[in-house]
């Protein structure tokens, strides 16, 4: 299957572990680790904590002598919009996709340096691919040392990061040979030398040959091949701006300079519907804007005038929920909590001043 030696074929050097063409000595780092036991792992673990530094942010200046930073605007709200995305976003890593290769007999199998075993042919991300093994080790493989390639069998290149991992029988440590980030693989009958584009990569001093004696099950050498590549990305649809209508009309929430009616809500609100029992409560002065209330809560509207001086007294409703529902008359979204906690209050508002969804929206709650 593979190409000649020092023609298409890329190799792993060690000593730093490195991707290196036979002929040309470019480097590529790999990583090999050999993962210590559970044990070993909780003995050598080590806690890092970081010192938190906190940033102080100071305000300061005049304070405003507008009569719009009156207590009636403290309310926040905010609302978030969907992630604007600039161009396509870029792909993803997908899952990393496992393929064990059984090496039977493992023992038995020639250690003639340079004479290797293939894996039949196997499929992964529309691709296929041979796992080649060198038990002797390759031609410039250290003595003892056992080696192993990777190759892409199709005329289409991919990017794949991929690793070699051969697991102890008895979970001692597994041996792990891994790249580091995407590699290309060329198609088999070329390759870009320019840009390091390989149809082959081989990991040429993988293991000593004595240690991985002990890692066979039943005479069976099993690699695992793990293997990943780049999701297609997710392309979004061109971004088009929502209709600033309603945000634009919060802006203007409780603005008394362009406000034309206002209310004095408060003093006395009975405890319950029907009942004669009744609470005194703080008055608080709501500004508004007439069409806001026509068209979103028309019983309330029609209590007022535009451009009347004399505030509307709005009784029986505490201010804390007719600030709700003025809110909501300008397009706000009330929270879960708040239609929760004031839901019976909040219901017999709306209803009475013909809020219809806020009513059924609380009702649902």
């Amino acid at each position: 299957f593979f190409p000649a030696h020092g023609q298409n074929t890329h190799r792993l050097q060690h000593d730093p572990c490195s991707w290196a063409d036979e002929g040309r000595q470019s480097v590529k780092e790999i990583t090999q680790v050999v993962r210590p036991s559970p044990a070993a792992s909780r003995a050598s673990r080590v806690d890092w904590a970081g010192d938190k530094r906190a940033l102080q942010r100071r305000s300061g200046g005049a304070g405003s002598s507008r009569t719009t930073e009156r207590k009636n605007r403290s309310i926040s709200m905010s609302t978030r919009l969907e992630t604007v995305q600039v161009g396509a976003p870029t792909g993803r890593l997908s899952d990393w996709v496992i393929a064990p290769v059984q090496f039977n007999s493992f023992e038995r199998l020639t250690t003639v340096k340079g004479a290797f075993v293939s894996s039949p042919v196997f499929s992964c991300f529309g691709h296929q691919w041979v796992v080649m093994i060198h038990p002797g080790g390759d031609n410039i493989s250290t003595d003892g040392y056992v080696s192993l390639y990777l190759g892409n069998q199709m005329e289409e290149a991919i990017e794949v990061q991929f690793k070699f991992i051969i697991k102890h029988p008895n979970g001692l440590g597994d041996i792990l040979e891994a790249t580091s980030k995407l590699l290309k693989f060329s198609p088999p009958s070329s390759s870009d030398a320019a840009n390091d584009y390989w149809p082959s990569l081989l990991c040429k001093n993988f293991s000593l040959r004595s240690t991985l004696l002990n890692y066979l099950v039943d005479g069976t050498l099993i690699v695992e091949v793990h293997m990943r590549t780049n999701k297609p990305g997710h392309q979004s649809s061109p971004f088009v701006p929502e209709n600033p209508t309603f945000q634009n009309m919060l802006k203007d929430f409780c603005n008394e300079e362009t406000a034309d009616v206002k209310f004095e809500v408060g003093g006395t609100v009975e405890s319950a519907k029907g009942r004669r029992k009744r609470a005194k409560t703080p008055t608080n002065t709501f500004h508004a804007h007439h069409f806001a209330l026509r068209w979103n809560a028309p019983a309330l509207a029609d209590m007022c005038k535009p451009g009347n001086v004399s505030p509307t007294t709005i009784s029986n409703v505490r201010p804390e929920v007719f600030k709700h529902l003025l809110y909501y008359c300008y397009g706000g979204k009330i929270g879960k909590d708040d239609l929760q906690s004031d839901a019976k209050d909040m219901i017999e508002a709306a209803d009475r001043f013909g809020i219809v969804s806020l009513k059924l929206e609380a009702e649902a709650c």
